[in-house]
């Protein structure tokens, strides 16, 4: 996996902030964080929250993990991403190094008009606080484990080789209510995760 250290990290939200030509403190006050805390994540100082993260690619309306990908990253314009050349964001692991909330990013970039990514949600574990929506479409199936999907204020369960459709700007988040991890593939057209 491609470790992204917190300072490039927040150099990559600097550099994005000023192309969008956005102070500080207008990108702070977009996403309900402080100045002080939006210019220690830039410096590397500190790191973001995976709402945070989503915040702030929603307010500098990019996909999320384009807070991760240079543009010139694929130069090759390669179409394999080997299992250990991906992209992740991690929002959490456990003292075993096992992981609670994990993010990879399955497409060689941002480019195209649809973006994969696996979603792996550690023994109890919920990808959000609150459900979010996106002007996204999106598809997963649950390929390990079983998980519970808050779709619209109704709850689903999706066993391994389930799947469903999300529609446009349909609120949604996962919970893992088991003891074991569960492992999602989604698709979202267009990128925006």
């Amino acid at each position: 996996m491609i470790n992204i250290d917190s300072y490039l990290l927040g150099q990559r939200i600097k550099e994005i902030r000023l192309d969008k030509n956005m102070s500080i403190k207008e990108l702070a006050e977009s996403i309900d964080v402080t100045s002080s805390l939006l210019s220690q994540i830039e410096r590397g100082l500190a790191n973001p929250s995976l709402n945070t993260l989503r915040n702030l690619a929603d307010s500098l309306n990019i996909p999320m993990f384009s807070l991760f990908v240079h543009e010139n990253t694929n130069e090759n314009n390669a179409v394999i991403v080997r299992k250990d050349q991906r992209i992740r964001i991690l929002a959490g692991t456990t003292n075993s190094n096992d992981i609670e909330l994990g993010y990879d990013l399955l497409s060689p970039d941002l480019k195209g008009s649809i973006q994969m990514c696996e979603m792996v949600l550690g023994p109890k574990m919920t990808n959000s606080e609150t459900p979010n929506a996106h002007n996204g479409e999106e598809v997963a199936v649950c390929i390990e484990g079983t998980i519970e999907l808050i779709l619209n204020n109704k709850a689903f369960i999706l066993e391994e080789g389930d799947s469903v459709r999300i529609e446009k700007g349909a609120f949604h988040k996962w919970n893992n209510p088991s003891d074991k991890r569960c492992v999602l593939i989604f698709s979202i057209t267009p990128p925006i995760f």
